[in-house]
């Protein structure tokens, strides 16, 4: 069954792939976001990337929010107010850091800044899907008991 490994157990891991996959393709759209408007491109170019980010965007909070619930099960509800926190945060600052870094660098250049940090934390997810079950039972809150 999908999900399952041999042994009959779901691992909350198992609702990684997507994240990943969102978080790999996430920094191309934000690079393509920036270059499109620096370099004069068409802007069907710059609606395709913002659609690309809506699309890469969702597949990550998705692929996160079950794998939060899954993983916290019955603190779950804490653990998804404190990414929620995260986000807001992240929401109010990143905004904040762009016209500083586009005045310094110029549109391309900054957004690309920002796409390489974005490349810099694909391996997150990468190592939560690799360690997640091992790390998972260092903690009271998620052992499999």
């Amino acid at each position: 069954m999908l999900g399952e490994s041999r042994g009959g157990t779901a691992y909350p891991e198992y609702r990684l792939p997507f994240l990943i996959a969102g978080a790999v393709f996430m920094p191309v759209a934000v690079a393509l976001y920036g270059w499109v408007p620096g370099s004069h491109w068409p802007v069907y170019l710059l609606l395709l990337s913002v659609a690309l980010m809506g699309c890469f965007l969702l597949m990550i909070s998705v692929s996160l929010a079950s794998y939060i619930v899954d993983a916290f099960e019955l603190y779950s509800a804490s653990a998804m107010t404190i990414v929620l926190i995260a986000r807001c945060l992240g929401g109010t600052l990143l905004p904040l850091t762009i016209p500083p870094l586009t005045d310094a660098l110029g549109l391309g250049n900054g957004f690309l800044v920002v796409a390489g940090i974005f490349l810099a934390l694909i391996p997150l997810p990468i190592g939560v899907m690799r360690y997640g079950p091992l790390w998972r039972q260092n903690s009271v809150y998620t052992r499999n008991d």
